[in-house]
């Protein structure tokens, strides 16, 4: 079956599941419960990855060559799946790697794996024949089981410095019977791994989870069991607003633990955990009714979740890429020494190399939001100049004021990139073309640094 059918299926069927325990729960088949709707942050902290690529998993033994391949798909499908990442091609990331080229410009983290282990165990039980009462006789059965094992596990190599995020590990088992032969074990175990590499999804993005909440009951006072049976016909209609109002009275009339617990289960049911916490720990502080002290764990948890993902969010979006923190940087360094009036050659000392593309572009489109005048890309002078200098290799300052001259620049601002790795910097020349002399030269300064 095509696997975004399965995956349809599958959400479809919890949608129903859920649907089905709600309507359960509300009339009157055990315990009355709801679901609540709980924001949980990722178990890694990926802030500031945006560009995944998963990487052919590792494997621990040449037979585990064929799962090692069904769990990077399985991986790819669900690092996608999280609709967080952008998914880079594996093998553009090997064919860089293979010839030293940094990736940095590519991915900023490559999702990597290793099946450790992996085991399948077979048996048979036989039951002997047998007659019944009138001689029928019933030929022996075998039944034949398999069962396996698989262990593997996973990280996230941030591109920029190789440190690791993780690592993840993870332990599947799948069993099943038959009576015309083993079952595969193969299929088994992908069916293992499949169930367990579903986790990625909440180990590398935030997700939402749908949490039962029991409601509790008021065992001695019987005008509060009445007002309580009231509210709930009010919750069982879904009006939560107006059955956490009835608790709210109920426990103001009553003093009734058991009320207040149900209004924390409807603030939050409306999104309002930190009210619901704020009310059972006030009743806590006036009662001492050890009932409630599950109730205190179970929201501080979730408020916990909740800081946690603002903080998270908050990260985010403080954290720059190092092209665009380097490119404000840049940006700022030569506005600083450009003569009034200039027009600007903006030259590519580094073509092909995506990171200095990034940079020229962007700093072209502040140069032109702050109405700095740039030579027309177009500029037949400007082109020819262009390929002069990519046919000749280096040009000394001389021939590049000549050349800019007659593309009608006043200045030329040069932005290559040196070194590699955490040694790698961008490289900022300012040429004065009316002086014929430079004014400005980036260093080795940490600001630089990509």
């Amino acid at each position: 079956m095509n696997k975004s059918i399965t995956a349809e299926v599958a959400a479809n069927w919890k949608t129903i599941t859920l649907f089905m325990l709600l309507v359960l729960t509300l009339t009157g088949c055990g315990p009355t419960r709801i679901p609540v709707r709980v924001e949980r942050p990722s178990t890694l902290n990926t802030t500031g990855i945006k560009r995944i690529a998963v990487m052919p998993f590792a494997y621990d033994s040449p037979s585990y060559s064929a799962l090692a391949a069904y769990a990077t798909s399985a991986a790819a499908d669900n690092v996608s799946g999280t609709n967080k990442f952008t998914l880079v091609d594996a093998q553009e990331i090997l064919r860089l790697q293979a010839t030293n080229q940094s990736v940095e410009s590519y991915v900023d983290a490559m999702f990597i794996g290793r099946i450790t282990r992996a085991n399948a165990e077979q048996k048979s039980e036989t039951q002997p024949g047998w007659t019944d009462k009138k001689g029928n006789y019933y030929p022996p059965v075998t039944t034949y089981y398999t069962r396996v094992e698989v262990e593997f596990n996973y990280s996230l190599k941030v591109a920029r410095d190789g440190r690791l995020i993780g690592p993840v590990s993870k332990k599947g088992t799948a069993s099943s019977s038959a009576r015309d032969g083993y079952p595969s074990a193969d299929g088994l175990l992908r069916d293992a791994l499949v169930r367990e590499m579903a986790s990625v999804r909440q180990d590398i993005a935030p997700y939402t989870t749908m949490e039962q909440r029991v409601f509790a009951e008021e065992k001695n006072n019987d005008a509060a069991k009445a007002e309580m049976k009231q509210a709930m016909e009010q919750v069982k209609a879904q009006n939560y607003k107006v059955a956490l109002q009835a608790y709210l009275g109920i426990y103001e009339q009553y003093k009734s633990a058991a009320a207040a617990e149900n209004a924390s289960i409807m603030y939050e049911a409306t999104g309002d955990p930190e009210s619901a916490l704020k009310l059972v720990q006030k009743v806590y502080d006036e009662t001492g009714n050890p009932t409630l002290q599950l109730r205190i764990a179970v929201l501080n948890n979730i408020l916990e979740a909740k800081a946690k993902l603002a903080a998270n969010e908050r990260e985010e979006a403080q954290v720059q890429s190092p092209v665009d923190r380097v490119t404000a940087f840049a940006s700022e360094e030569i506005q600083k020494v450009l003569p009034g009036e200039s027009i600007v050659w903006l030259h590519n000392s580094s073509p092909g190399n995506t990171m200095v593309e990034a940079v020229v572009d962007n700093i072209t489109a502040g140069f032109i939001r702050k109405g700095i005048a740039l030579v027309d890309r177009q500029n037949a002078a400007l082109i020819e100049a262009e390929q002069k200098i990519q046919v000749s290799g280096a040009v000394n300052d001389a021939e590049m004021v000549k050349l800019g001259n007659a593309a009608g620049a006043k200045t030329i601002v040069i932005i290559g990139i040196t070194g590699a790795g955490a040694m790698r910097r961008l490289q900022v020349r300012v040429l004065d073309i009316e002086r014929g002399v430079p004014i400005m030269q980036s260093d080795t300064d940490e600001r630089w640094q990509m």
